[in-house]
């Protein structure tokens, strides 16, 4: 079988990764390439296995800051045309964009979109007239995710749980009096947040991850830092494993309803009781034993999660953690990429 692996053009799979879409599409490609002829299109400063095929097409990194939706869709639209010169048995798309499906429907050529947000305006029309063809099929990433996409989708949205390799997040625990919280730097996380829920329960927080909205880093979060917040940068794997393992708690103060929360499963399973919003996926994800969600979606709760959350076990924590291995979600994919090719 031949695979067409398609990522989000917008960051580079490498690491330390960008988001969990890229960690995603990252942890996907060697079991494919066990499994079937794979070839990964992607950003151009992608690091992908020299044993996996590869292509991509440049665009101007300056460009891409400015107009990213036009520098994506021409991106697309040149993959698009090169899978039709080679003959895959089905594709795989991870690209927020309507164009792999739509092209799917044309030249009917079978696909699975995995939804990795919720819906908004440039996709919905897509997926209403995308989702009547027998050669296009969507999955979600959680059961949250499928139901809000299920009113434009005329098909049933199966749901695969991210996964990731457990053993690479466990090892002792060395816990400190800190608390942690990483990602992508931008509102929508909610550092700032995160910030004055730690101030309130008077334990000093470690901020890690990528800053990509600047001016909201150097307004809401650099004035407390010395004070009681310490930015340690976008760190490797190696150095999260170590953080979330001396953290007491990890929090995750997102805005929006996260579809999954990769970082989740990783706090999780590194023994580190999560402290978040109940929205989104974070109910199926974190449940009660991996953490503690806030009742409601202002800092005073996020601060009693916080604070509830440092009484969890770390055995039970490690458990819930155990839901989401990486084994059954390469599987399930490849299974279904199987039954649809």
């Amino acid at each position: 079988m031949k695979i067409a692996l398609i990522a989000h053009p917008r960051f580079p799979i490498r690491s330390p990764f960008p988001g969990g879409l890229e960690a995603f599409v990252s942890s996907l490609i060697d079991f494919y390439a066990e499994h079937a002829e794979v070839t990964v299109y992607a950003h151009p400063k992608s690091d992908i296995p020299s044993h996996v095929k590869f292509v991509t097409f440049p665009f101007d990194t300056l460009s891409h800051e400015k107009y990213p939706d036009l520098i994506e869709n021409d991106f697309l639209l040149k993959v698009m045309e090169d899978i039709l010169k080679n003959d895959f048995d089905v594709i795989h798309n991870n690209a927020i964009s309507p164009i792999p499906a739509m092209w799917s429907c044309k030249y009917d050529i079978p696909l699975l979109t995995t939804l990795h947000t919720p819906p908004y305006s440039r996709l919905k029309a897509s997926a209403e007239l995308t989702s009547l063809s027998p050669n296009v099929h969507y999955n979600a990433v959680s059961y949250s995710v499928a139901e809000q996409w299920q009113p434009y989708i005329s098909d049933t949205i199966d749901v695969i749980y991210n996964g990731i390799d457990l053993s690479d997040w466990y090892g002792p625990r060395t816990v400190k009096e800190q608390l942690f919280s990483f990602g992508r730097i931008v509102p929508s996380k909610g550092f700032d947040l995160a910030v004055k829920a730690s101030a309130m329960v008077g334990i000093p927080l470690n901020i890690a991850g990528p800053i990509y909205d600047k001016s909201h880093f150097e307004k809401d979060i650099a004035p407390y830092i010395g004070r009681g917040v310490n930015y340690l940068g976008h760190l490797s794997h190696q150095e999260l494993q170590l953080q979330l393992r001396s953290a007491r708690c990890a929090i995750f103060a997102v805005r929006w309803d996260e579809p999954f929360g990769l970082s989740t499963v990783e706090a999780m399973a590194s023994g580190t009781p999560v402290a978040a919003f109940n929205r989104g996926a974070f109910p199926e994800v974190v449940s009660r034993k991996g953490g503690v969600l806030a009742s409601g979606n202002n800092v005073d709760s996020l601060a009693d999660a916080i604070a509830d959350s440092l009484l969890l076990h770390s055995d039970d924590v490690l458990h819930r953690a155990q839901k989401f291995p990486l084994s059954e979600m390469c599987n399930r994919y490849i299974a279904k990429l199987v039954e649809i090719a």
